[in-house]
C-alpha cells in the first residue's frame, strides 16, 4: 500500500484553496495567480480519484483510475493508507476549486494569454515577483515593464528572463537578443542603492567576466535607483549596440 511517503510532493507546501473558494470576488490578478499555481499543483499528486462511501456508521475510502477506458476502483485503508486519502482530498479541493476559476475567468478578455503567461513564470526563482503583466509577458518591476514597452514600439524580438547556464549556474539575465547571430544580454538593476542587492549583482558581473562576457558587447547593463529609470538612455544603449 503506498502512502505519500511515496509522492514528490509535501503537502505542507501546497496551496490549498477553500472548499468555499468565491473566484467571483478575486481579481484578475489574484484569479490567473491561483490558476497557474493550482495547474502547476496538480500532476504532482497521485493518480486517480478519491471516493468515498458510506453504510451506516462506517466510512469507505478507494481511488478510481481509468485504465483502457475501464474505470478500476482500488479500496483504501485508513490504517495505511492515511496519507494517500489526505492528498485524494486535497486533489479534489483543487479540482473543484479550477472549475470556479474557469468559470469565473469565462468572459475575461485576454484571460488564455495572460495564464499561459503566468505559467511561463510560475517555476522559476522568486516567482511571487512576477506581478506586472505587459505585452503579453509578466515581469518583475515598472521598470522592466517600460523597457518591454519600449522594446515592443521598436519591434525587437526578445526573450525575458531566459534560463541560461553561465559560469556552472543557471541565471536568468533579464532580456536576451540575437544581435549578427549572436546572443547579447541584458540586465537591468533598479535596486543598486541597497547593500544585499547591489553586493549579490557584483557577483553576477564577475560570474559573467569570469566566462569572458565583454560589458557592452555581449552583456548590455542599465542601471537605476529607486524608481527613476532613464528610457532614454537605455534606448540609445541598444541602438549603439544594434539591438534595434
Amino acid at each position: 500500500m503506498a502512502d505519500y511517503d511515496d509522492f514528490y510532493i509535501d503537502p505542507s507546501k501546497l496551496i490549498v484553496p477553500p472548499e468555499d473558494l468565491d473566484a467571483e470576488t478575486l481579481s484578475v490578478e489574484q484569479l490567473v495567480t491561483l490558476h497557474a499555481q493550482l495547474l502547476n499543483e496538480l500532476p504532482w499528486f497521485p493518480r486517480g480519484t478519491l471516493a468515498v462511501r458510506r453504510r451506516g456508521q462506517r466510512v469507505y475510502y478507494s481511488v478510481q483510475t481509468t485504465v483502457d477506458h475501464r474505470r478500476r476502483d482500488r479500496y483504501l485503508s485508513l490504517k495505511t493508507d492515511s496519507g494517500l486519502i489526505d492528498l485524494l482530498r486535497i486533489k479534489r479541493t483543487i479540482r473543484m476549486a479550477l472549475k470556479k476559476i474557469r468559470k469565473a475567468s469565462r468572459h475575461l478578455k485576454g484571460y488564455r494569454r495572460r495564464l499561459a503567461a503566468k505559467l511561463a513564470v510560475i517555476n522559476r526563482p522568486y516567482a511571487e515577483s512576477y506581478i506586472f503583466y505587459t505585452n503579453k509577458i509578466y515581469v518583475c518591476s515598472t521598470a522592466e515593464a517600460a523597457i518591454v514597452e519600449m522594446l515592443h514600439k521598436h519591434h525587437v524580438r526578445f526573450e525575458y528572463a531566459p534560463p541560461t547556464m553561465i559560469g556552472g549556474r543557471i541565471l536568468y539575465p533579464d532580456f536576451k537578443y540575437i544581435v549578427d547571430g549572436q546572443p547579447v544580454y541584458h540586465e537591468h538593476h533598479g535596486l543598486l542603492n541597497k547593500l544585499d542587492y547591489a553586493k549579490n549583482q557584483r557577483k553576477k558581473w564577475a560570474r559573467y567576466r569570469s566566462e569572458g562576457f565583454v560589458i557592452g558587447k555581449d552583456l548590455l547593463i542599465s542601471v537605476a535607483y529607486g524608481k527613476r529609470i532613464d528610457l532614454v538612455e537605455i534606448e540609445q544603449m541598444l541602438h549603439t549596440r544594434g539591438v534595434f
